[in-house]
């Protein structure tokens, strides 16, 4: 797991496609921060905060699942629009 802390989105983003847990556990730590931190930005009425983290979780896997390494797209920018996107539909 240590050595897939140093490799690229992109690799990372591989290597889940084939079935590797450990890249997708180390790609979600990856980004957890940044979840936090679009989760702080946003007011659910009648949610905490803690609801939103959960709802940008899930669209951070949700970014992972449908990623096109193909594209000219970083994976950061699109998860990050997945992560927005899934928090403003809760």
């Amino acid at each position: 797991m240590k050595e897939l802390k140093t490799i690229s989105d992109e690799k990372l983003l591989r290597q889940i496609q084939s079935g590797n847990d450990d890249a997708m556990e180390c790609l979600l730590e990856r980004y957890r921060d940044m979840v936090r931190k679009e989760a702080r930005s946003f007011f659910l009425a009648g949610g905490d905060e803690e609801d939103l983290i959960q709802e940008g979780m899930i669209g951070l896997i949700k970014a992972v699942r449908d990623f096109d390494v193909t594209q000219k797209t970083s994976f950061s920018s699109f998860a990050e629009l997945c992560v927005s996107r899934q928090m403003y539909s809760a």
